[in-house]
């Protein structure tokens, strides 16, 4: 429902207003309670501040009594139109509360207090300062009055807005009136005086934060209504301006607020892009500080010279998987960007050269990206422009690319952001690759830091420092140290034998015991072992053997002299053949009979030599077990033999121990047993072998005999395979070769080799 304004309907007159010559009703700065009108609102109805707005409805909209209303009075609609004021009323001040945009408040203010006012509509002027002009910023039905096609009209309100910003106070102005000086005592005309060419009642209320002006709230009210109703338009909408400037006021602290944020980013920003001459770290900071500080989804550096151009780095990204469709994509696109050396910003409605709408929809097709920028980076001038002159080309650096996942909107904001990050990321790009271009650059750092310690007060401590090392040098390269070659082995007797399976068999006997200390004779049997298939072969081979005999004998008793004469001729060289054929085999199947007799024999498996057998736990690891030709099965070690070290010597310490060899000829070797540890003994190198094998995990070695004094040493610590650490003496040399010989040894043997 609406309310007609020009019913007579009585209004709160608590703000008296003095009416002008010229048409303006403005409002008084002081209340009095002399001349009120007796329809005024009550005391608790009137509002105590700007800040509360009060929820009562003015007596306007209250009908006038009549003599036909006070006879059938309507308080029914009177009602329903209070709590309409009320609830329009509520809303503006609830929509003041909320962290809406200034665009949004304005929209829903000028609704619903055009409504609350029954107009035919309103406009909100906003300027950026007290010296700016005003702008409109939001209207309703603005097109209906004669402002919407009048220029000189427009002219007359335009300046009729900004004295009135400039007074800064509500007013009322009259339909088609003025304000100034009149035009026969001035010396202005009067079009170039401010006034209201509309036929509309003016009501505007001025919008203020810290007692500035910086907007004015103008309604379009109908003419006709009296002064008591047209005080109420002024008083309500002073109470909705005082609400609208409270929303100003905060948002522009929200403002400020998010201003001061956004410095700070600004400020980390161009700190961390300055901050280092890396070409690497440089980029990586333009893409993650660009983004928070642009506040996009994506941004990407793709850095390029020539035909060449690669994404270099995404935030949020440690590493590129460069071989990917997309990451190709984009270069392909940043490269056809660059060439253009204009900046790209696809929305998805622009129109773009076929050559790059073909690359950008293939990219956004698997980014599924709605907002893309490509901003190409160009090289800073080292010197300045000289004015006439045109400015000298800049060679491109490569491209800045913002991406939108979510949001297809460039507001200016946002390209001012961009361009910030642009000109910033360029002079850090710029610089960074200079740097990085001079040549030997890692050289002259370090010589710069070098001479940097000896400059002032870092003097004397760098000339302490240099002595101190120069005496550490001279000790390492003056002070004689012995010099060892260390190398790992074992005990072995000097005469030993091993025993080993001649044939394959299974061991069925064993005729030594388990304790490791059973003495045998050469030729002892030692165990006993069984094969079925020799034992098969024999059996069937001596079966073979007699039925050849057999076959012999009765071929030969047939050539007897009596059964002789009954033969044919031709009978008897058949006969005669198949005895030789007989003997002949049988000849070979004792050959092979032979054989597998040895091969039965060698089942007994009999001792090389005196001695004692050293191994335990016979039974357990070989009876009723199989074993294969050639596999150990005892060791014989005779108990009054010498024991002797083997030491694996490394390949890298040979040339050492050969130039050791060549001045002495009897080299000392210190060594200990594992199984005594801190015990030292002594020995002496007898022999080194000839030949490189791989004995163990360093490689090529060569085994390295020492003899030793058996009698130093515990008899029950000599022990086939115990484990030996030893070092060959080769005389000595400073301790600093001894520390590091090896370290330079591999420095001669990688790097410098190949130089």
């Amino acid at each position: 429902m609406t309310l007609d304004p020009n019913e007579n309907i009585p209004l709160d007159s608590s703000v008296p207003i003095s009416a002008d010559p010229s048409g303006f009703v403005k409002s008084s700065k002081t209340k009095t309670s002399q001349g009120s009108d007796p329809t005024d609102t009550p005391a608790e109805n009137q509002m105590e501040s700007p800040a509360e707005v009060s929820t009562e409805i003015p007596k306007r909209f209250e009908k006038k009594p009549t003599a036909e209303t006070m006879a059938s009075p309507d308080s029914k609609l009177v009602d329903q139109t209070k709590n309409q004021i009320r609830v329009l009323v509520q809303e503006i001040a609830d929509l003041a509360k909320t962290d809406c945009s200034v665009e949004d408040f304005y929209e829903g203010f000028l609704t619903r207090t055009t409504s609350a006012l029954a107009s035919i509509g309103g406009a909100i002027w906003v300027r950026e300062n007290t010296d700016a002009p005003l702008k409109l910023h939001y209207h309703i039905n603005l097109k209906k009055t004669k402002l919407a096609k009048d220029k000189k009209a427009q002219a007359t309100h335009g300046r009729l807005l900004q004295k009135l910003a400039d007074q800064g106070e509500p007013v009322l102005i009259g339909p088609n009136s003025g304000m100034g000086n009149d035009t026969e005592s001035g010396s202005e005309s009067s079009t170039d005086l401010p006034g209201n060419p509309t036929e509309y009642l003016l009501v505007v209320g001025p919008l203020k934060i810290d007692n500035q002006t910086i907007g004015l709230v103008e309604i379009f009210q109908r003419s006709g209504a009296g002064p008591t109703t047209q005080r109420g338009y002024l008083r309500f909408l002073t109470q909705m301006c005082d609400i609208a400037s409270d929303f100003l006021r905060n948002q522009r602290i929200r403002s400020f607020s998010e201003q001061q944020k956004v410095w700070q980013q600004l400020e980390q920003f161009i700190r961390l892009v300055h901050q280092g001459l890396d070409p690497e770290q440089t980029v990586f900071t333009i893409a993650n500080e660009g983004r928070r500080l642009i506040d996009c989804d994506r941004v990407s550096v793709a850095i390029g010279k020539g035909r060449q151009c690669r994404v270099r780095a995404v935030s949020g990204l440690d590493s590129i998987e460069r071989r990917s469709e997309q990451v190709k994509n984009l270069n392909s696109l940043s490269r056809s960007v660059i060439k253009t050396g204009q900046p790209l910003w696809y929305t998805g409605d622009e129109e773009l050269p076929p050559q790059i709408e073909k690359k950008i929809h293939a990219y956004v097709d698997k980014s599924h990206t709605r907002m893309l920028a490509i901003v190409p980076l160009f090289e800073t001038a080292n010197e300045p422009e000289t004015p006439g002159q045109p400015a000298p080309k800049r060679s491109p650096l490569g491209a800045l690319i913002i991406e939108q996942l979510k949001d297809a909107r460039v507001t200016p904001a946002l390209k001012n952001r961009v361009n910030v990050v642009v000109e910033h990321g360029e002079t850090a790009l710029t610089n960074a690759d200079e740097h990085h271009g001079i040549f030997m650059m890692p050289v002259w750092k370090s010589l710069g830091k070098i001479t940097g310690a000896f400059r002032g007060e870092n003097l004397g401590r760098s000339l302490m420092i240099m002595a101190a090392i120069a005496g550490v040098l001279a000790f390492l390269a003056m002070f004689p140290y012995p010099f060892g070659l260390g190398a790992k082995g074992s005990l072995i007797p000097e005469t030993q034998s091993e025993v080993f399976a001649k044939i394959d068999g299974t061991i069925e006997e064993l005729f030594v015991n388990d304790d490791g200390n059973t003495d045998v004779k050469a030729d002892q049997i030692l165990a006993r072992m069984t094969n079925s298939d020799i034992a098969l072969a024999i059996s069937g081979l001596s079966g073979r053997i007699a039925e050849a005999k057999s076959e012999i004998t009765s071929n030969s008793f047939i050539l007897s002299d009596n059964g002789r004469e009954k033969l044919e001729p031709y009978e008897r060289v058949e006969i005669e053949g198949k005895v030789r054929t007989a003997e002949q085999m049988v000849s070979s199947l004792n050959d092979e009979l032979a054989i597998r007799l040895e091969e039965q024999r060698q089942l007994n498996i009999k001792s090389p030599s005196d001695g004692r057998v050293i191994n335990w736990n016979l039974r357990q690891n070989l009876m009723h077990r199989p074993v294969l030709a050639g596999q150990k099965l005892m060791t014989i070690v005779h108990p009054d033999t010498e024991w002797l070290i083997e030491l694996e010597m490394p390949e890298r310490r040979l040339h050492h121990l050969i130039q050791a060899q060549r001045k002495s000829k009897e080299l000392t070797v210190t060594f200990g047993l594992v199984s005594n540890p801190g015990t030292e003994y002594e020995g002496t190198l007898i022999s080194i072998d000839k030949k490189l094998d791989v004995h163990s995990d360093e490689g090529n070695t060569a085994l390295v005999r020492v003899a030793f004094t058996n009698e130093d040493i515990d008899p029950g610590l000599l022990r086939s395979e115990t484990r030996v650490t030893a070092k060959v003496q080769c005389g000595t040399r400073s301790i600093g070769y001894v520390m590091f010989h090896e370290l330079f040894e591999t420095v001669q043997s990688t790097w410098m080799f190949w130089f």
